[in-house]
């Protein structure tokens, strides 16, 4: 018996012995669905930082411990464990991930696993955004997830764009808070960012995810994390490139030159006129000018390269890109350009207990831009007024205008002359970075395992420097100059963030509690200064310098400084018991320099809950058909300080001048600008979130919905005052408004055989209404129509935010009788001053005439529904994605042509206008002498359905199989043709039914630069 014993422990003690050697592990990794190697599969021993990765035949090589646990993990699969059990070789087939059980989202100061999140976030990879080619972001993430309205303010490369979450909260600024790894910032400041930068953005929507951002998250929040390197990741060099050409999608259709000229004839005789041009003017026009053709620039260029650098050892990590980026506008060749160089660097070095991170980015941008919206610039709306007559020069090549052919039309003339006299470029300089360090206590201690602090501060420093040459020239009596100029502008931002937030996470059997705390300060700070002068020696803007102008008595010069500091404490607690019940509750109190002593701190908490109903007993039945079934529910408040720095008191101006003396000497005096409110305090928006989350088919089919209502109150408006005060109005508290609406996601990934497939599809439908405006008039009004149209956007309670607000239409005036019959209850005339022909207008309060008494709703320019689709196919090396974005519900105001001038073209539409009893009810007769209003009253005859479904991209793309990549000894190539807004479904027929805009100028079309349409070719290599 004894020797048996004996025996037995020698066994086990030769087992422990073997199983502590190390061995030489090998083995290849392949893709379940078709068997082929996969290259960069992440080899790791559980529990430690030992590991490697495949080669690009699925090859890796490891040394382990007999009884180690091996952890195999790749991007888009599952990861699989394997324990040794002392073999030399192990192969391992990994399965397509449909989704990730255990993916965690970024939150405020921190991340989470997805499936205990108890707040509204979405979360979009940034391999998404790498489908688009846009420049910026935020237009990038259009249609990728419910409840986010982003409408492009134009086409122009650069420009920004609106970004609406869970509907209009505000009367001011109602863009969401962008956090690019850790550092406030504006919509503006995002523009430094590549696509292929990016790790994941998550938008926070509901108040409970925002409300650890207290006063600037009322709007919502907008997270983006940058790229970063993997511990024992091998060095890899990537370069993703394409190069395409942009193409207007769409132009107006305008009158020729014998169509104007009749409807300008037919104008001026029913104006009581005489003929306009005589036939033989009209047999001596030679020209038929297409303005649109002459200002659009067809085949614009557009490029993209970016190089990155990635990988890590099992103590540093690097993660590094430079990029190039050049896109021409479709607008003015040569005056609306977009270029922007970047460098990126981001680094992450454990020094045991000690991790210290860094993020550096080094941005330079070149643009060039013109009026992208605008009734009286140098855009789109002259081409449409110009009559087509007129042709781009005379035969001696100077500039041809309207002048020249008898045609006084003010603000309009030739555009390509205007835009040959327009040079100006910005230069911007941005430094951009942050350093984090980290200390985990439980490496120190172990009984303090799960306590970390984490300190960062980050910063940019931006320098704008903008030149501008205007020449000597003449055009007409209204364009000209005397002389030139030279003129340029500097402005310097400069913003920092300080954090330090102490985080323990503690398990303590089936309970699982994380607590945060931290302390926040943030400074912003704008500098500008400008000047000046005429008289140029030079005529070009190579050489406009102001030392370069002689003309001393014209010399100006301007500046100015302002600044913005926000001092937060904040805490958070999340717990949750068993990965089936979670609570979480956050409170932030913010302090603002932009209010004053009776309101300078704001408090802002939150409280949300979780259940998991599928990890129930009762719920097992279901557990071959459910993979997950959560409700959750949350409650919290945010808020706003968009008012401008300052807003709370009344700041010195020195623009008031006095006489005093006999000889009326005069002086420059100083006066407060407005007067004060100390007790101003933020604007509080207060949100309840109810959703659902839903996984079957294994993971592959994901549903979420989503309920909410959002109050927005305490507006910050301007206060009426009595004019004896002698001084501007003081900004008060003021309004609520309310957004309520559902959201839903539905997401399918599956692998099948060899086709892989991911389509989502996602819809919001948002209502608004306001419930209260405090001030006299108990509206609002903002936004200018055609010339001489004001407050076409409106707010009053019971209504929307920004609805389009004017008289209604009832068809046209056929006849002196129609006329004479359209009369009060005393028998006067309702619309003494109307002919046949002419827009009868709804006497909608019934008091006998038409006055802005009677305008009403007439439609909103916020779409009711928006929804996106997204699908991917993968099969035998090729891949196809399409992406289509619906919205659907809103309105355009159509301000294109200027009525207020004789002389402008028309649209072609107008071709169908009233000429008789009969001819039309839609469009009025064409006159010069318009006494009926017909063209200058608000109605609905200029608002037009802009409902519309894009196509915002599709792409086919082809990866070289393995066998030809490892003979080029590259890991990875794949070519790709793509098309951007390649088919708009609309019935609206502007340039663009896509007009952003702020609360009180969204929706109104004077000529939009249009988004363009664009297709290209490009390649993605791994080396």
């Amino acid at each position: 018996m004894m020797r048996k014993i004996l025996m037995l422990l020698l066994g086990a003690v030769i087992s422990v012995g073997l199983f502590a050697q190390e061995v030489a592990l090998k083995g290849v990794v392949t893709s379940a669905g078709d068997n082929e190697p996969l290259p960069g599969v992440t080899v790791v021993v559980k529990g430690t930082t030992n590991g490697t990765v495949t080669n690009i035949d699925g090859v890796y090589q490891l040394s382990v411990s007999a009884d180690a646990i091996l952890q195999f993990s790749f991007v888009g699969m599952k990861t699989q464990e394997v324990a040794v059990g002392g073999r030399t070789e192990i192969n391992v087939q990994l399965e397509s991930a449909a989704f990730d059980v255990d993916e965690v989202v970024v939150v405020g100061y921190g991340v989470q696993k997805k499936s205990l999140v108890t707040g509204a976030i979405a979360k979009v990879d940034g391999d998404e955004l790498k489908k688009s080619s846009d420049m910026r972001l935020t237009q990038a993430l259009q249609g990728k997830t419910a409840g986010v309205v982003i409408a492009g303010n134009s086409g122009q490369p650069g420009d920004q764009v609106s970004v609406r979450i869970r509907g209009i909260g505000t009367n001011g600024d109602a863009e969401p808070l962008y956090i690019i790894d850790g550092l406030p910032m504006s919509s503006a400041g995002t523009d430094f960012l590549s696509s292929g930068d990016i790790e994941s953005i998550e938008i926070l929507k509901d108040a409970a995810s925002s409300a650890i951002y207290g006063a600037r998250g009322a709007n919502g929040v907008i997270l983006i994390t940058t790229k970063k390197g993997n511990a024992n990741e091998k060095f890899t060099v990537s370069y993703d490139g394409y190069y395409g050409v942009q193409n207007p999608w769409k132009k107006l259709n305008l009158l020729n030159a014998r169509e104007y000229t009749m409807l300008t004839n037919e104008a001026s005789l029913n104006g009581n006129g005489t003929l306009y041009f005589t036939n033989e003017e009209i047999a001596g026009f030679t020209a038929d000018t297409d303005w649109q053709d002459e200002m659009f620039n067809y085949d614009a260029p557009k490029q993209n390269h970016s190089f990155s650098f990635t990988g890590g050892t099992q103590k540093t990590t690097y993660s590094s890109s430079f990029n190039y980026f050049n896109q021409e506008g479709i607008v003015a060749k040569g005056k609306s350009n977009y270029e922007r160089f970047s460098i990126r660097l981001n680094t992450s070095s454990q020094f045991g207990f000690f991790n210290l991170g860094t993020n550096v980015n080094l941005v330079r941008v070149n643009s060039k831009g013109i009026d992208t919206n605008d009734h009286f610039g140098n855009g789109l709306a002259q081409a449409i007024n110009m009559p087509p007559i007129v042709p781009v020069t005379n035969g001696d090549g100077s500039w041809s205008t309207p002048e020249q052919f008898g045609i006084g039309l003010q603000e309009i003339t030739n555009p390509i002359a205007l835009l040959d006299q327009l040079n100006h470029e910005t230069k911007t300089s941005k430094f951009i970075g942050g350093l984090t360090g980290t200390v985990d206590f439980g490496k120190l201690v172990e009984a303090l395992n799960g306590l970390t602090f984490k300190s960062s501060y980050s910063g940019e420093l931006a320098l704008v420097d903008g030149r501008g040459y205007r020449p000597y020239y003449y055009l007409d009596a209204l364009h000209f100059t005397i002389t030139d100029e030279a003129s340029r502008h500097m402005e310097l931002y400069t913003r920092w963030n300080f954090e330090n937030v102490l985080t323990y996470d503690k398990t303590i059997q089936d309970h699982h509690f994380t607590l945060m705390a931290g302390t926040t300060g943030f400074k912003n700070q704008y500098d500008n200064v400008g000047g000046s002068k005429k008289d140029v020696i030079f005529d070009d803007l190579g050489h406009s310098y102001i030392d370069n102008a002689t003309d001393p008595e014209s010399m100006n010069v301007y500046g100015g400084f302002s600044e913005h500091t926000v001092a937060s404490v904040f805490g958070r607690l999340n717990y949750d018991y068993k990965d089936r019940y979670m609570f979480a509750a956050t409170l932030r109190r913010d302090g603002s320099s932009r209010f004053g002593s009776e309101n300078k701190y704001g408090y802002f908490p939150s409280v949300s809950m979780g259940w998991v109903l599928s990890r129930e007993d009762f719920m097992a039945g279901l557990a071959d058909k459910l993979d997950l079934l959560k409700i959750r529910a949350s409650w919290g408040q945010n808020g706003s300080e968009n008012i401008g720095d300052f807003g709370y008191t009344s700041i010195i101006g020195n623009q008031n001048i006095y006489y005093f003396g006999d000889s009326k000497t005069q002086y420059n005096g100083t006066q407060p600008t407005r007067i004060a409110n100390p007790s101003l305090k933020w604007e509080t928006s207060e949100q309840t979130n109810f959703g659902i989350d839903m996984a079957t088919l294994e993971n592959s089919l994901r549903v979420s919905l989503d309920y909410y209502v959002k109050t927005t109150k305490d507006w910050l408006v301007t206060a009426p005052v009595p004019m004896l005060v002698g001084n501007s109005a003081p900004t008060i508290n003021g309004g609520k408004v309310r957004n309520s609406g559902f959201e839903a996601e539905v997401s399918y990934r599956k692998e099948l055989g060899k086709l892989y497939v991911s389509a989502s599809i996602n819809g919001a439908y948002n209502k608004n209404e306001v419930l209260d405006i405090q001030n006299a008039e108990k509206r609002l009004q903002g936004g200018d129509g055609g010339f001489g149209q004001s407050g076409v956007l409106y707010a009053a309670v019971g209504t929307p935010m920004g609805i389009f607000w004017g008289a209604k239409t009832d068809g046209i005036f056929q006849t002196v009788e129609e006329v004479n019959a359209y009369t009060n209850n005393e028998g006067g005339l309702i619309q003494p001053n109307a002919k046949p022909g002419d827009i009868r207008f709804v006497d909608a309060n019934g008091d006998g005439q038409i006055s802005p008494d009677d305008y009403m709703d007439l439609g909103s320019p916020y779409p009711d529904f928006t929804g996106g689709l997204n699908l991917t196919l993968e099969y035998g090396g090729f891949d196809f994605t399409a992406f289509l974005y619906a919205a659907l519900g809103q309105e355009v105001y159509d301000a294109t042509r200027r009525y207020d001038m004789n002389g402008t073209n028309y649209r072609s539409d107008w071709l169908n206008r009233w000429t008789g009893p009969g001819t039309s009810n839609e469009y009025p007769r064409v006159t010069f002498v318009d006494d009926n209003q017909n063209m200058k009253t608000v109605s609905d005859f200029f608002v037009h359905d802009g409902s519309f479904v894009r196509l915002r991209n599709v792409t086919l793309g082809y990866t070289l199989p393995k066998t030809v990549t490892s003979y080029l000894k590259i890991d990875r190539v794949r070519f790709y043709v793509s098309a951007e807004n390649l088919l708009t479904f609309t019935k609206y027929d502007g340039y663009d039914p896509e007009i952003g805009g702020g609360v009180f100028g969204n929706g109104i079309d004077h000529g939009i630069y249009p988004q363009a349409r664009t297709v290209l070719g490009g390649v993605n290599i791994t080396f």
